[in-house]
């Protein structure tokens, strides 16, 4: 219950908890509860290894001026906002490796969760997000 209020709040936060019907949020709720953390969070230590050894599509949901001071190599810049209507730029296989982040990790556990949802079976949240992904020193792209 608490983990499905959390994605209500963030949901909320985000403006779209209101558009969703009160079933939705229902079934999405159900969804959560079914979701194990383990299963979709990917911590910055682990993250270098994960993009070398599985090339997943790795989706920056941060906003434009968050990217333009840098970015992970080989990323997909699609606000969080825009998601919904650019599913057609993610991968066809579901099955495909995806590795969302932000610039703490909050807002990629929404839109992970999300695709989760949708059915994306491979979908992992970088825990702390960029920010964790500079304090570790990784490689970072600059438009």
């Amino acid at each position: 219950m608490r983990r499905g209020m959390l994605v209500l709040v963030l949901l909320g936060g985000l403006g779209l908890a209101q558009e969703m019907t009160p079933g939705a949020l229902l079934q999405f709720g159900s969804y959560l509860k079914k979701v194990n953390p383990a299963s979709y969070l990917l911590y910055a230590a682990e993250a270098k290894d994960y993009v070398e050894v599985f090339e997943p599509f790795i989706l920056d949901v941060r906003t434009n001026e968050e990217r333009a001071r840098g970015f992970i190599p080989g990323s997909v810049h699609i606000h969080i906002s825009q998601l919904p209507d650019r599913l057609a730029a993610l991968p066809k296989d579901k099955s495909k490796p995806i590795l969302v982040y932000c610039g703490t990790g909050h807002v990629s556990a929404v839109a992970a969760a999300y695709l989760r949802a949708l059915g994306y079976t491979e979908v992992k949240n970088l825990n702390g997000g960029f920010r964790a992904w500079l304090e570790l020193g990784l490689p970072v792209e600059r438009p």
